[in-house]
């Protein structure tokens, strides 16, 4: 049996780590903000708007394991429901408490190996959604911003600054996604020439380092085969964009709930295109979770549009909503999976 790629104390680890930045930035950001106004709005809140909004963030879970079981299924292997509502909290855990969210990826493979799929299709299934996603917003990031651009003509330059170098990166991934499957001989080819750079030798000379390497160069064919199995199932691509596409539009749809739930009237398009810019940017933030930079991303970019003495509260109720819930989720899980593991073993 594979040893796990999270251990206990880098669980709690990663969880005291993440939860600190990101209640320290926010107690930071309430304190700054906080007048005898805030209590008052505290106490006229719209409770129903609260509850919609909880009911949001756990229905972005069904979908996101009907998405996981679409994609199983084109690549012929089986996954239940349930399964995979465990592996989304999980890797949600593991990829909030990593800088650049980079346990998310790697914990799911562990996930679905443990459940009889091979690597090179697990490996298909985790990154499958981040290059969907990545098409998505590379498509609908830019027609909302232009649309906006006098709403944020204060932070018109830093604005389309950042949305830029985001679909720089989500480019350089979509790019490196599709060289994987069309020409894996030349990917290959290029992670030899990094393995052989002077500055990196003794990096690559560490016989853990080495062994993991080969590892991910042997997939990468696995990788292209489970990807020509996909193509065979057209109908399930369609239905993984719109398990995407529901995902992220209920997932945006829980920042302007808790607008209303505060009795404040804002487009939803513009918080939604405010939304993609923070989440295009997170994964390529090197704080665990994108903790501290998300927090300080929407207190910046909603300063214009709310009054001042609810900012600090709403930045909170934000992120407790879409990222502390699951990752508190996720964790309970990671441990019981752990714990679990190691009576097996």
């Amino acid at each position: 049996m594979k040893q796990p790629v999270f251990g206990r104390k880098k669980i709690i680890k990663g969880l005291i780590v993440s939860l600190i930045i990101g209640i320290s930035v926010f107690l930071l950001v309430f304190l700054i903000t906080i007048d005898r106004n805030t209590i008052k709005s505290l106490q006229y809140m719209d409770e129903k708007f609260l509850l919609l909004a909880t009911i949001a963030i756990f229905l972005t879970v069904v979908i996101e394991a009907l998405r996981i079981q679409v994609i199983s299924q084109a690549i012929g292997e089986t996954i239940s429901f349930w399964i995979s509502v465990k592996i989304f909290y999980i890797s949600f855990f593991l990829g909030g408490i990593t800088p650049y969210f980079s346990g998310a990826i790697p914990g799911q493979v562990f996930l679905f190996n443990q459940h009889g799929i091979s690597a090179g299709k697990g490996i298909l299934i985790a990154t499958i959604r981040p290059i969907i996603k990545s098409i998505i917003f590379l498509v609908i990031a830019p027609i909302l911003f232009f649309y906006f651009r006098d709403l944020l003509e204060e932070y018109e330059l830093l604005s389309w600054f950042l949305l830029m170098v985001a679909i720089g990166f989500s480019a350089m991934v979509i790019s490196v996604f599709a060289l994987s499957v069309r020409n894996p001989q030349r990917l290959e080819l290029l992670l030899r020439r990094i393995e052989k750079i002077t500055f990196l030798n003794n990096f690559f000379s560490k016989p853990a380092v080495q062994q993991r390497w080969e590892v991910i160069i042997s997939q990468i064919r696995l990788f292209q085969r489970s990807y020509h199995l996909l193509l065979k199932h057209p109908e399930k691509i369609v239905m993984a964009f719109l398990y995407t596409f529901l995902y992220w539009l209920i997932y945006f749809s829980i920042a302007p709930l808790l607008l209303l739930a505060m009795e404040i009237q804002l487009a939803f398009t513009l918080v939604l295109a405010i939304q993609i810019l923070i989440f295009f940017l997170l994964p390529y933030l090197p704080t665990p979770g994108g903790s501290g930079a998300a927090e300080l991303g929407f207190v910046s970019l909603f300063s214009f549009f709310m009054p001042s003495h609810l900012l600090g509260i709403y930045v909170g109720g934000w992120r407790l909503f879409t990222f502390y819930l699951n990752i508190i989720i996720g964790a309970l899980l990671s441990l019981s999976l752990l714990k679990d593991w190691m009576v097996r073993k």
